[in-house]
């Protein structure tokens, strides 16, 4: 499997090897409240689409499994599962849609995003639907010359294509194509804004608005203006930024996008391992009436990768949404709950370099939750300790390794906020020497993720933060001398107050 068809090379690619992979099984975890953890067990899951309607929540994604339409092809498909956030009750997963054979999207079809709305005989065929998926297919075995097309269905489980695609690539373009589309209803009918990437004539994102769904019309590009992609690991030439959804917010007239970190784990970091899924990615949020002109930049709101989760890969994510693509979903909102493709589970806080790239392998691919709080912008800053080394961080904590905690130093943004502009990232090198550092690139050891940002001057309520070395491990500390061990530099400026 070709894995340009479905996102940049640059974030993610799989060998077709992968497809020898049997689908089998079924693992998920949902429970009446709180997180859940969608997947089949042993094969790939990637790039959801969520939305809830009262309480139940519906979730299509890209799986590995048999084409519903051709058996003997076992590639791309989407999955369904619904699970009834008060029973816990759940359908699926089941793969409900696949490639057309001898179709433009015989090869690949991936990145559904689905909306509800009232879609008057789309196909001809005299029937009314509910729900419209947008999907990324391709005929090219290489993944290149990517279209976006659509299916429509009243249950969200069967099925029925438009025979074209709805947005094609541009006849000049030798790339991708056009794909990962993120779809919005602006008025409950038929009214489709869909956002989606091109890649012709260069990298960019752009806006089709339709009135039936079917019939797009392209109204502008989409603004970079206030996108600062974190170049993960020192891939310097990363390449293109790219998405996993947006999502519309009617309340407050805000767009949110999901950016994917840029570059993976130089195979160098994580012992000789090549990484398929990316280690992070970045929400911002930005008014509808800037999204084209860029008057009013993207605001960076919150990041989830390792750092955070725990959890090697992290990537390609989709918003909750209501059942029209609107975040403002009953129950949760103000706050923002998105669902990330995750490699579970976590390598453990020792694990090798090598144990840590493996444990990112995609048959470890699955779907998980995180959550971002409004109006919280300050994460605790804890140094932590297990009689072998210390762990400073604002993120995860392998409950298996013994820590407890000795101190919560400071408080950091969870993105740049006034003076605090300057990121401080979650390293480790070896098995456990953890670390903090103001380099991307971890000084040339394992990337985790951001751990938040920092002032790089001193000001009123603000503590300093010191790099610390036992001779075995790294620590942080408030004071100078590092509590009698060698101080290896200054940070930065944190609050001392949340």
């Amino acid at each position: 499997m070709d894995q340009k068809s479905l996102v940049r090379q640059s974030i993610l690619f799989l060998s077709a090897a992968s497809l020898l992979v049997l689908f089998s099984g079924i693992a998920h975890a949902s429970t009446a409240s709180g997180p859940r953890v969608v997947g089949n067990a042993g094969v790939y899951n990637y790039s959801p689409s969520v939305i809830q309607n009262g309480n139940v929540q519906q979730f299509w994604w890209c799986g590995e499994g048999q084409n519903p339409q051709n058996p003997t092809q076992t590639s791309d498909t989407i999955q369904y599962e619904s699970i009834n956030l008060s029973t816990g009750a759940t359908v699926g997963p089941e793969s409900v849609l696949g490639e057309t054979p001898g179709g433009w999207d015989s090869v690949y079809t991936c990145n559904a995003q689905v909306v509800e709305g009232v879609f008057t005989n789309p196909l001809g065929n005299g029937t009314n639907y509910t729900y419209a998926m947008y999907y990324t297919g391709t005929a090219q075995a290489n993944g290149t010359l990517n279209s976006i097309g659509v299916a429509f269905s009243n249950d969200g489980i069967n099925w029925a294509k438009y025979p074209n695609p709805v947005i094609s690539y541009n006849p000049n373009d030798t790339a991708y194509g056009v794909g990962q589309p993120a779809a919005y209803n602006a008025n409950g009918a038929a009214a489709i804004t869909v956002l989606y990437e091109d890649t012709y004539p260069t990298e960019s994102h752009v806006e089709a608005t339709s009135t039936d769904g079917i019939h797009f019309t392209t109204q502008g590009t989409i603004t970079t203006n206030g996108l600062s992609q974190v170049q993960i690991a020192g891939q310097s030439s990363a390449g293109a930024v790219t998405w996993g959804n947006a999502a519309y917010d009617d309340v407050s007239g805000d767009w949110y996008a999901v950016y994917n970190m840029a570059g993976t784990r130089p195979p160098s970091t994580v012992g000789g391992v090549t990484e398929r899924g990316g280690a992070g990615v970045i929400v911002y949020r930005i008014p509808a009436t800037s999204l084209l002109t860029g008057s009013t930049p993207w605001q960076q709101i919150f990041t989830v990768d390792t750092n955070l989760t725990g959890y090697e890969a992290n990537f390609i994510s989709g918003f909750l949404r209501d059942i029209y693509g609107n975040v403002n979903v009953k129950n949760a909102y103000p706050d923002i709950e998105i669902y990330t493709s995750a490699s579970i589970p976590q390598p453990a806080w020792d694990a090798t370099p090598a144990d840590r790239g493996n444990s990112g392998n995609t048959n470890q691919w699955n779907i998980a939750w995180e959550l971002w709080t409004p109006n919280q912008l300050l994460v605790p800053f804890k140094r932590f300790y297990n009689n072998t080394v210390h762990e400073v961080t604002t993120g995860w904590i392998d409950p298996n390794g013994g820590f407890s905690l000795q101190s919560t130093l400071a408080y950091l943004y969870e993105s740049p906020q006034g003076s605090s502009t300057l990121p401080l990232y979650g390293c480790v090198a070896g098995n456990d020497d953890y670390f903090v550092s103001p380099s991307s690139n971890c000084e040339g050891q394992i990337f985790l993720g951001i751990e938040g940002y920092v002032s790089s001057s001193s000001g009123s309520g603000l503590v300093p933060l010191y790099r610390c070395f036992t001779g075995t491990d790294h620590f942080v500390s408030l004071e100078a001398n590092c509590e009698g061990y060698t101080t290896e530099s200054l940070l930065g400026y944190a609050n001392s107050q949340q």
